[in-house]
């Protein structure tokens, strides 16, 4: 008898990370917050989404992973998980970038612009345009450029981490700008792996040796 195929998704790019199993017989998201000493719980959450969607490996098919931009040592972390678990269980592998991961969803749904915002550090963001079948490429900017380049082609849904960190400023300088809600702000592991099995099926499995993080620098930035 073949088992259904069932996408195993990590998540960690952010503050709050997590795993994911999405199939046939098993939707199951579990979240927790990352942070130093953290770094045993994307393992143990592997094994509790396994528990609650009661299915066993023989039930996985495909491995999907975040790749940011995000957090430095929490992209590095989930990626050697997904690497790890798809080489020790002979599954494929493929990445999406959080940007993909925030704003593909909305520009399903919204009729206006979509942009997302992922916070960088201090007064910096991740930026990128989103259309309803990609994705553009992130900048880094500072928040008043940011702001500058969103006001200009308004009406616009900001969506991200960095919506939430700015999100006085914004209210109070750019109130035609429509913030996504919190919840929709955090990447969801649910949605990498069904952005995931999406890119599977177009292009097949990333080399899992050659998958790297997904980084990006301001001009001038070399860290």
């Amino acid at each position: 008898m073949i088992r259904p195929m069932h996408v195993l998704a990590l998540e960690s790019a952010g503050n709050v990370g997590g795993v994911a199993i999405h199939g046939p017989e098993a939707q199951v998201e579990l979240l927790a917050p990352l942070g130093p000493g953290r770094g045993e719980v994307l393992p143990e959450l592997v094994q509790e989404a396994l528990r609650v969607a009661r299915l066993d490996w023989g039930h996985i098919g495909l491995v999907a992973v975040d790749l940011g931009p995000g957090s430095f040592t929490g992209l590095r972390l989930g990626l050697s998980l997904a690497k790890a678990l798809a080489q020790a269980r002979g599954l494929p592998l493929v990445g999406v970038r959080q940007t993909e991961v925030l704003g593909l969803p909305w520009a399903e749904v919204w009729p206006g612009r979509v942009c997302v915002w992922i916070h960088d550090r201090r007064e910096y963001v991740y930026m990128a345009w989103v259309e309803r079948d990609r994705a553009g490429m992130e900048t880094v900017l500072p928040f008043a450029e940011a702001l500058a380049r969103v006001r200009e082609r308004s009406p616009v849904l900001l969506v991200g981490s960095g919506a939430l960190r700015f999100a006085q400023e914004l209210q109070a300088q750019a109130p035609e700008v429509v913030l996504a809600p919190e919840h929709f702000c955090v990447p969801h592991p649910l949605v990498v792996a069904r952005l995931g099995l999406a890119k599977y099926n177009r292009e097949g499995s990333a080399d899992i040796l050659a998958l790297e993080p997904h980084y990006v620098h301001k001009e001038g930035d070399h860290g």
